[in-house]
Order: C-alpha cells, then structure tokens, then sequence
C-alpha cells in the first residue's frame, strides 16, 4: 500500500490487517433476539473513514455506540491467541466486533491497552485518529458467542480494544500502516482507564487522576465526576475511611 511506503519507519507501530464494517440486523444470540450491526463484515478495498466512523458501518443503539468519540473500534491481533492459551476461548480474528484489527511490522507486536495512551494520535491508511477511550463490551458480546461471563473477562484481562475519534478524515485499507504521530506526555494508558472506571471502581485518587487528562470524553468524565463527588459527599456525612 502506498501508505504503508509513506509512513516513517521510525513511527511505524502497526499495520491493518483488517477492516469491518457492519450492518443493522436480527439476530437469534443466546436464545433471544437482538438488533444489532455488531456482527461485522471484512472489506476487501479501502473505505472512507469520516467523523462518525466507516462508510458502510451501522449502530442499532446510538445511545451507547457510535459517535465521534466511538467512531472506529481496534484491537490488537495478537490477543486472539491469549485468549485461547489464558483463557480456553478459541475466537477468531473480528470476534470483538472490531472495525480494524492490528498487526504487528518487523516482528514486533503492535501497540494495545498497555501502551497506548488516551490523546494519541496516529496516522491510519489516509486518515488521522485520535484515541478517545477504552471500549467497554456490553452483553451483546457475551450472547454472541455463549460465555455468560466474557464481558466480565474482557474487564478483568484489559483485552478490551480502543476507540478513536477522527481528526482528519481519509480512505482506510487493508495493509496500510498505523504511524504514530504524536503521544501526550504524562496521559493514562487505555489499561488503566479501564481499570479505574470498570473494576477498581472505588480507586478515587485514580478516578481524580483521570479527570485531570484534557482529552476525556465528556460522557466519561461525567461519570467519574458523579463517583468523585459520592465519595466526597460520604467523607461528609460519615467521616474518612479507616
């Protein structure tokens, strides 16, 4: 890909191996019936990324999906064979309902949730991104493919991908290269904003560490204003934790 001869060697971190869009349907997921373009489809040629996502991709619930700052899903390819050594699953490549999985160049693995960090930006194919936020799995993914327990998994292990926003947008294809561009010095990694806003929810001096990264979604920051302030108002009325 022309991209791919483009893109500095140096700032080279992964190539796209593949990308998924996905339309609205029904499906039949653990004995009921759900709406949803989860379920995606792999595009043999380059596909036009704008501001809400991928030419062709659909969202059945835009309350919780989709949107600027949810405008693409990635995830790193070399955690489909973690999953079937840790954790018994044998799931192929766009089982987590990804839109671009990544793979690695030179023999290094790509980059994932412990090391990127919220802020950064990257080249993709003829696009620039910018990570906005973890993804957090709902139990559509769980249905999908039977583990009652796989959104509590993904949690726990940090497997979760990553959403960007799109700062510029541009044609994305499969083999073209993710550059990094830039990386904010000092911002979370997407580990452990997971961490703080999923599992460790009562970590507060973690939670008010997040708050002070400028690039927060506001929905999440919201959220995390709501837990910080609870526990300020229960310092209050009941004095601090012993």
């Amino acid at each position: 890909m022309a991209s791919m001869a483009m893109a500095s060697k140096a700032n080279l971190v992964a190539t796209v191996a593949a990308v998924r869009v996905g339309r609205v349907r029904a499906h039949h997921w653990d004995g009921r019936e759900i709406c949803s373009a989860a379920d995606k489809g792999e595009v043999a040629g380059p596909v036009q990324l704008g501001a809400l996502g991928l030419a062709g991709d659909e969202q059945a619930d835009q309350k919780n999906h989709g949107g600027p700052d949810k405008a693409l899903l990635l995830y790193a390819d070399h955690h489909y064979p973690s999953w079937l050594a840790d954790q018994g699953l044998e799931l192929a490549s766009g089982a987590f309902f990804e839109n671009i999985t990544l793979t690695g160049v030179d023999g290094r693995p790509c980059p994932d949730e412990t090391t990127v960090v919220l802020g950064e930006t990257w080249r993709l194919g003829q696009a620039i991104v910018q990570v906005s936020q973890p993804r957090s799995p709902c139990y559509k993914l769980a249905g999908r493919w039977g583990v009652p327990d796989l959104v509590q998994r993904v949690q726990r292990t940090g497997w979760s991908g990553w959403y960007v926003r799109v700062l510029e947008p541009g044609a994305v294809a499969k083999g073209d290269a993710a550059e990094l561009l830039e990386r904010p010095a000092g911002a979370p990694t997407v580990a452990e904003v997971t961490r703080i806003v999923n599992v460790d929810k009562h970590d507060i001096e973690g939670a008010r560490r997040l708050l002070a990264a400028s690039v927060l979604p506001e929905r999440l920051r919201n959220r995390l204003l709501a837990r910080v302030a609870a526990e300020d108002d229960s310092a209050r009325l009941f004095g601090p934790p012993t």
